[in-house]
């Protein structure tokens, strides 16, 4: 057994001879140590400096910089011997949270005020005592009244409410608040608490992304959001995308690594919404969740490899309701969760919630367009009438990962360029407004567009070295662009962009508006045949239409014709967790989505090559980037 310890934590751990660095930090609990690529060596993002000790390198993709420093990669280098290491400053500290979503959802498509049904409910009862005439029981008399309220249904409970009613009613002569979830099969008693008090019953609406957790803290009686928080997804450090976490996840042991930390991500957003609001997360009894299938596998602790092998099928796509002690979930143990419901391996929950926040399930008479743009691409074409469905491997580049400078949506980060003098002079806005330390998704498509308008890059993607610019430098024998030089960075190093970086970029966006083409395709209609583009995604919400057209990502069609609806994914749980009626449509919608399997088109290979091009290899598609340039 060899010792390994990392600094600047000072935390130890041991383990056998030949135990991979990564795995070695994932048994101290190191959580700054970060797997974009699963751990297969591919991105260069786990470096760590070796301060002491020997190791056994594997493959290396360090750059020329930092070759020469004493660091190793994380997922490829085995100890061999007593070693510290120091894990590198993690740029993402702080992140953007989206919080203006529900301003961006038209009033139309929210739930009634005036008559919420949410998944729980307080009901006040006053139970008449015990007597030994009638001589029925607790329970009986519980039932009893209730049906006086809500009328002949079904009524049943659980063994935890029984265990401890006879006390409670008793406590303040038989005064007690019911806690019920009631649908179209009957009612459930949850719980019941002594004396009458509806007010401070909480529930939880909650989008698990690939990138970000986020959270909502809701009064189920009003309506009223009282609390919202975000975070990253814990499980990032160990793949930035599904396929990543699906590959990571291939054992039982990884499998429940991935489990305890989105849990340990949703759990912490929990506990912090309720001190914002001086409760106990025990006083919360309602959740709704909704993600992308992999996300919901792995928080059900549900093996995901099936979804990426033929015929790539899901162990679920509609999650029977469970409690949040089943799951791990931080609130009151017998409460609710409910799930939005999937539609295949790659079309999951948040799409289905996303598009409670749309008109396309209630209107028959126009044809509307969702996408949902983020670490994953999917897209839904159709209306009340018909829906089809997609998903594309957009890939992880717009949130930072195979960039040489890109970072995600957080502080310190450039989200928008404007090149200008062709090419020699460079203005940017940076979140935070300090020195930039990267760029981001927005960013990125931004930029983009500028070097392709102003000549800095053709139309695949390559740099014009005959231009008069010091800007354009050589790194590694290979042409670079500077956006910003070292001595105005936040780390000191020159934020550039290289020719690898364009053609991650460019492969994003051409999966994404080639996905688009298709499914449109197999209908039979052309873009004009479109009302309206919703854009959704926290990501999604920044990107700016005219640069997404310039580049071809998105398709040239009037700019009004878009609308950004934010984290509809959250605004649909919300929905959800307030509606009855807003449920039953979830399930609905489900059952109309046609889903497409990309993969298995062989003219979706097609489409792909021909968006590889800025904006694409038929110009005739983008009249208005035609007359631009």
């Amino acid at each position: 057994m060899l010792t390994i310890t990392f600094l600047p934590s000072n935390n130890k751990v041991e383990v056998p001879s030949g135990t991979l660095i990564s795995d070695a930090g994932s048994l101290a609990g190191i959580a700054d140590l970060h797997l974009p690529c699963g751990g297969k060596g591919t991105c260069g993002r786990c470096l760590v400096e070796l301060v002491e000790g020997e190791v056994e390198r594997g493959i290396s993709h360090l750059d020329s910089a930092l070759a020469n420093k004493n660091l190793v990669m994380a997922c490829q280098t085995r100890i061999t011997s007593d070693i510290t290491v120091r894990i590198m400053e993690s740029r993402d500290a702080s992140m953007r949270v989206v919080g203006d979503s529900h301003f961006l959802i038209s009033d139309e498509h929210l739930p009634d005020m005036a008559s919420l049904t949410p998944l729980v409910r307080a009901v006040e009862l006053k139970v008449p005592e015990a007597s030994i005439e009638e001589h029925y029981s607790d329970w009986q008399r519980v039932v009893r009244e209730l049906e006086k309220q809500l009328g002949q249904v079904e009524i049943t409970t659980d063994i935890t409410v029984l265990r401890t009613l006879a006390s409670t009613l008793r406590e303040q002569e038989g005064n007690i608040t019911a806690f019920i979830q009631q649908d179209a099969d009957g009612v459930n008693v949850k719980k019941i608490l002594p004396g009458h008090n509806i007010a401070g019953i909480y529930g939880v609406a909650i989008d698990i992304g690939t990138t970000t957790v986020a959270l909502e803290l809701i009064d189920l009686a009003s309506g009223k959001i009282v609390s919202s928080r975000t975070s990253y997804n814990a499980q990032i450090r160990l793949g930035s995308d599904v396929i990543s976490r699906i590959d990571y996840a291939r054992t039982p042991e990884k499998l429940n690594e991935l489990n305890r930390l989105v849990l340990e991500s949703v759990n912490d957003l929990i506990r912090d919404a309720a001190a914002d609001l001086d409760i106990n997360a025990n006083d919360i009894n309602a959740a709704f969740i909704s993600g992308n299938t992999t996300m919901i596998h792995l928080l059900l602790d549900l093996p995901p490899r099936y979804i990426r092998e033929s015929p790539y099928v899901p162990t679920v796509n509609t999650v029977p309701n469970i409690t949040a002690s089943e799951i791990g979930l931080a609130i009151a143990p017998n409460s609710s969760i409910e799930f939005a419901p999937g539609v295949g391996s790659y079309v999951g929950g948040d799409i289905t919630a996303g598009l409670l926040c749309t008109e396309i399930p209630t209107n028959s008479d126009e044809v509307f367009l969702f996408l949902d743009i983020g670490t994953n691409g999917e897209i839904v074409l159709g209306n009340a009438d018909w829906m089809l469905s997609c998903a594309c491997s957009a890939g992880p580049a717009f949130e930072g990962s195979g960039i040489k400078c890109g970072m995600r949506a957080a502080e310190g980060a450039i989200e928008y360029v404007e090149i200008k003098d062709s090419g020699k002079d460079v203005s940017y806005d940076v979140i935070g407004g300090d020195k930039p330390a990267g760029i981001c998704g927005s960013g990125l498509i931004c930029l983009l567009g500028e070097l392709f308008v102003h000549g800095v890059i053709d139309q695949i993607g390559h740099f014009n070295t005959d231009i008069d610019s010091n800007r354009m430098i050589s790194v590694d024998n290979k042409s670079a662009y500077v956006i910003e030089w070292a001595t105005n960075t936040a780390d000191g190093r020159d934020l550039i962009i290289t020719e690898a970086d364009i053609e991650n970029l460019m492969r994003t966006k051409a999966a994404i508006y080639s996905a688009c083409s298709l499914i449109m395709e197999n209908v039979g209609i052309d873009w004009n045949a479109v009302s309206r583009v919703y854009i959704a995604g926290g990501f999604g919400r920044y990107i700016q239409i005219h640069d997404a057209i310039l580049i071809g990502m998105l398709p040239d069609l009037p700019h009004d014709k878009f609308t950004y609806i934010g984290n509809s994914s959250l605004t649909g749980s919300y929905i959800a967790l307030l509606s009855q009626e807003h449920r039953e449509l979830l399930a609905q919608i489900a059952s109309k989505m046609t889903y497409i399997d990309l993969g298995s088109d062989p003219r979706y290979m097609d489409a792909y090559l021909a968006a590889l091009f800025l904006p694409h290899t038929d110009i005739n598609r983008f009249p208005t980037v035609a007359r631009l340039i």
